[in-house]
């Protein structure tokens, strides 16, 4: 993973990781088919999976299909890739003319609009997705689809899922017993630097804290700001030109106070032993330290209140988690994983049908993520499902369990046993209840600055790592970094962004 896909991941706390193998049905190419004397339209639809990539998905692609032609007439072809190799094949396809109908954003939403990529969806979700919108204001409100709205047309369809993504310190229970401690020492941030030193005092060669991907500056940090301080990037994931709270005024976040002291803490984990002397260079991941039992903790973005459950059953530790700071609703939080129609198909409202269906069905939903029923999951009841006896994600002959959070939604989908189905539902009640930026909806077009965005993104990716990973002094880096941002053109970004929002504002009667 680039340093670039890794600072959108940051911001976003988009954790990918899995497979990078890849696979695509066999179907026809062919546009259209007759069945039964009426026509049938086929789709391609590229989904990410972030579990093992089967090499023959026909069985799976043939039980969609038993779906969608009887309930829309629509044939699919199913192309599944893994996330290392998922934007690579989605633009490839875009660029060469293959056929690509339906495709997700992955955090890359402005630029496919921007590059006239994708097409405007309004007329055909008001003919053929108007149960889909539906199901989405139920479950989020009636302004979701500003976050994918540009110059009044809707390019993309939100995932339904848990937005909200509060910071959580997600640690080994097992470790902090044995250092004395419990849940109820952990309340804010301000907490951490205490925990860390009663754990390494207790477990010398265990890590304190690290980074939870392969990007070795995400260690959500920046997320975790922006919850306690309502930082609103403004769709534009460098950070340079943020507003921090109500006031609509544009500044640099890398020379706010907030940054500075969020960047000083860390350096003074660093400077303890608490991270990994490597923290800025290494590719080994929370989840392989965890799993290893070499690290203690780390911080994650996190809808609902399970995520210990689930990274457990990962894990094969005793993982519990603790929310420490606040989520806060910008436009990213919501249209960085949306669907959207390539402006290259042939069959748009076709795909438009097959969405609709994707996030009203249940069956549909299931199939694509667990399979074939008593093959790959069996029911443990409603809501609940789990692995056939003596199966696991890498055995079954096909899994995307955890794509759940990528695809249609999350309130028709079978969660896995074990995980409590109330916090599906208090997943959507937040979804509901988060605090929203009063700029929700604004969407930074990057056209007239696209090259001082480019230069500014190669300044962040060089300076951010170190600062946030605590191996380099902000005190005499800082400087150097701004420095930097503002020759490379931040300047213009800033002025950019503040025109885009001044009057976006003034549109909005505000």
């Amino acid at each position: 993973m680039n340093r670039k896909k890794g600072m959108a991941a940051l911001l976003m706390s988009v954790a990918l990781s899995g497979s990078v193998l890849t696979a695509c049905s066999s179907n026809s190419d062919s546009a259209s088919s007759s069945e039964e004397g009426g026509k049938v339209e086929e789709i391609v639809f590229a989904m990410p999976s972030f579990n093992r990539i089967p090499d023959d998905l026909s069985k799976v692609t043939d039980a969609i299909n038993a779906i969608t032609v009887d309930k829309i007439g629509v044939k699919v072809d199913f192309r599944v890739y893994g996330p290392a190799d998922y934007t690579q094949k989605v633009n490839l396809a875009l660029q060469s003319g293959e056929k690509m109908d339906i495709f997700t954003t992955l955090g890359q939403f402005s630029n496919y609009v921007s590059k006239n990529q994708v097409a405007p969806l309004d007329d055909l979700i008001a003919k053929d997705g108007k149960e889909m919108t539906a199901i989405l204001e139920k479950d989020f409100g009636p302004d979701l689809l500003k976050a994918t709205t540009i110059n009044g047309h809707i390019y993309g369809i939100p995932v339904n899922k848990g937005m909200a993504l509060p910071t959580s310190f997600v640690y080994n229970a097992d470790m902090l017993k044995a250092a004395g401690l419990s849940s109820d020492n952990i309340k804010t941030v301000d907490d951490l630097s205490a925990i860390f030193e009663a754990v390494k005092k207790s477990n010398s060669d265990v890590v304190p804290f690290g980074p939870i991907n392969v990007n070795p500056s995400d260690t959500n940090l920046v997320n975790l700001l922006k919850g306690t301080n309502k930082i609103d990037f403004l769709t534009d994931t460098s950070g340079v030109g943020v507003v921090i709270g109500g006031d609509g005024k544009v500044v640099n976040f890398y020379e706010s106070d907030i940054f500075k002291n969020g960047v000083k803490m860390m350096r003074d984990w660093y400077s303890k032993g608490y991270l990994q002397k490597d923290a800025a260079t290494t590719t080994i991941t929370s989840m392989e330290m965890l799993s290893s039992g070499r690290e203690f903790s780390f911080l994650g973005g996190y809808s609902g209140m399970e995520i210990g459950k689930t990274i457990s059953a990962q894990s094969g530790k005793n993982v519990e988690s603790k929310r420490i700071a606040p989520f806060y609703f910008d436009t990213i939080a919501a249209n960085g994983v949306s669907w959207m129609v390539s402006s290259t198909s042939k069959a748009p409202a076709a795909a438009v049908k097959f969405l609709n269906l994707l996030y009203t069905d249940v069956d549909l939903i299931n199939t694509l993520l667990y399979g074939i029923e008593g093959e790959d999951y069996v029911k443990v009841d409603e809501h609940h499902v789990k692995f056939p006896e003596g199966k696991d994600a890498n055995t079954v002959a096909y899994t995307a369990m955890f794509s759940t959070g990528i695809v249609g939604s999350e309130s028709l989908q079978y969660q896995f046993e074990g995980v409590n189905w109330s916090d599906v539902e208090l997943k959507l009640k937040e979804n509901k209840e988060t605090e929203r930026s009063p700029y929700f909806g604004f969407i930074f077009d990057q056209s007239k600055v696209k090259t001082q965005i480019s230069a500014v993104n190669n300044v962040v990716n060089q300076y951010l790592p170190g600062l946030v990973t605590g191996s380099l002094d902000p005190e005499t880096t800082i400087p150097k970094f701004v420095k930097a941002l503002n020759d490379a053109g931040a300047a213009d970004v800033i002025k950019s962004k503040q025109d885009q929002l001044d009057q976006w504002i003034a549109s909005q009667g505000n």
